[in-house]
């Protein structure tokens, strides 16, 4: 309290000397003072500038006090390390790893199981097949000599079907071999929209005896063409089986089966004592090159494969034109469309040395682990109509699986090997139901034909069982589960 009025009282009061005598840095220095009203500088208001409002110097935290004026008082505070979790232990990745291991090698082993032909026995069939289709051949050529059609049944054998390709999921003995007509113009007139038909014409300069089986306006039919063809394999299997005791088919019992309707294939089955086995025999015409326009854009994708190199090679092989009866609403009575057939390119794809799969694969285990994912989504489907809960007259078939397989390989080209097997049976199985929900899968090759078109797909409302199928195991997949659909002891032995 002031106990004096004048002047004296109206005096400022004295600062208290700062606690300590470090020297000002440069920053204080060249630091303006604030003046006086004549201009010149007061110590106190000097000293007052060094501190700031919050009542602490220059380039320090308003958080950290300062204790020393200058350099020291600009530098950062260091920042409290950041919280970590706990590493878990040598002892818990050991287990998870085991678990993995273990799951894995189940998963193989099931794989393993689903084709259990030993190479014995798939020596001793062959011994058997080749001699029945190379005697079939050679009989129907001398016949159509005879019969003075040896211009267009000169035909060609070519090994197809899932046995040929090493996609066998289960132990029947069945056999599937493409007779082809060659070397024939034809005139292709395409179906818009495209559903992987095609009506044939021959050109003028065509004078073939295929001229015999044309429809009254002007069409190759193939009808006549396979009754005619089915004729002749009658004919050759009356010769076999009435060969002397010095036959090499001695021992064989033939029986050809009835014809299925829309079926573009003459099946064959074969008796040796206890062994049994099927010769599909399909007749087919080559297809000359180039393709036809509905192919155009398969190839183009965004992942850019196949790419230019596997294209050519894709290209190389010959297109087929089978007999498969088309939409009744596009050819009620069978006599003007054929069903294109790109088993021979399939099989460059899936057979092709491995250099199209994966070009820089050269043990091939892309190609393996792609074909690996196929058996089981053959065999999970193979389950399903065996349970019933899929009916067999569904056309739900092998086929399907395999176009989801390619497009899963555009989709996603590279890590296919056996160790990321399980995360490719899952990419494919994506695949499948994503195509299932929105009911449709493109054909591979014919960007245009959906697979699942109502015209043609017949058994649409049980996509949705299998799709609920497909996605129980890829929840066991997940879990790391050996989903039940891939046991194969319940596989029957024929």
């Amino acid at each position: 309290p002031a106990t004096r009025v004048g002047r004296k009282s109206a005096r400022p009061q004295k600062s208290a000397p700062p606690t300590t005598t470090s020297k000002p840095n440069k920053q204080t220095i060249h630091e303006p003072s604030p003046t006086t009203r004549k201009g010149r500088c007061s110590p106190s208001a000097a000293h007052a500038a060094t501190i700031n409002d919050t009542g602490l110097r220059p380039g320090t935290s308003p958080d950290v006090p300062a204790t020393r004026a200058g350099r020291k008082s600009a530098r950062p505070q260091k920042s409290a390390p950041p919280t970590t979790t706990s590493k878990p232990n040598k002892q818990t990745i050991r287990r998870q790893s085991t678990r993995e291991t273990s799951f894995k090698t189940k998963l193989k082993k099931a794989i393993a199981n689903l084709v259990r032909v030993p190479s014995d026995d798939k020596s001793e069939t062959a011994k058997i097949y080749n001699p029945i289709v190379n005697c079939i051949l050679e009989e129907i050529k001398k016949m159509a000599v005879d019969e003075g059609e040896d211009d267009i049944f000169r035909l060609r054998q070519l090994n197809s079907g899932s046995y040929f390709e090493n996609l066998k999921v289960d132990t029947t003995n069945e056999f599937d071999f493409m007779f082809c007509i060659y070397g024939q113009k034809l005139t292709l007139e395409e179906t818009e929209p495209s559903l992987g038909m095609v009506a044939v014409k021959l050109p003028r300069k065509n004078k073939s005896s295929l001229r015999n089986y044309l429809t009254p306006d002007g069409y190759l039919s193939p009808k006549k063409l396979l009754n005619r063809f089915r004729g002749l394999v009658e004919q050759t299997i009356e010769t076999l089986s009435a060969a002397g005791a010095d036959s090499p088919f001695k021992d064989l019992e033939f029986k050809l089966m009835r014809q299925k309707d829309g079926c573009p294939a003459v099946t064959l089955n074969v008796a040796k004592k206890r062994l049994q086995m099927s010769i599909d025999l399909v007749f087919a015409l080559e297809v000359p090159t180039p393709w036809p326009k509905c192919t155009k854009g398969w190839n183009q994708s965004v992942t850019h494969w196949p790419d230019s190199r596997d294209i050519r090679a894709i290209k190389r092989n010959e297109l087929h034109l089978v007999a498969k009866a088309a939409p009744h609403d596009k050819d009620p009575d069978g006599e003007k469309l054929w069903r294109l057939s790109f088993s021979q390119a399939e099989k460059e794809i899936f057979n092709g040395r491995g250099q199209i799969l994966s070009p820089t694969d050269a043990s091939n285990h892309a190609t393996l682990c792609r074909k690996d994912c196929l058996r089981c989504l053959k065999y999970i489907k193979y389950k399903l109509q065996l349970t019933g809960g899929v009916s067999r007259d569904v056309d739900f078939a092998s086929y399907h699986l395999k176009t989801v397989l390619l497009h899963a390989i555009v989709k996603r080209p590279d890590g296919w090997e056996n160790e990321n097997l399980v995360t490719c049976l899952v990419c494919v199985i994506d695949v499948l139901v994503s195509s299932i929900e929105t009911r449709h899968l493109p054909h591979f090759f014919i960007p245009g034909y959906n697979l699942f078109e109502p015209a043609i797909f017949k058994g649409l409302e049980h996509l949705d069982t299998v799709k609920d199928q497909f996605l129980r195991v890829k929840e066991d997949l997940v879990n790391e589960r050996l989903p039940k659909e891939l046991d194969a002891l319940e596989m029957p032995v024929h």
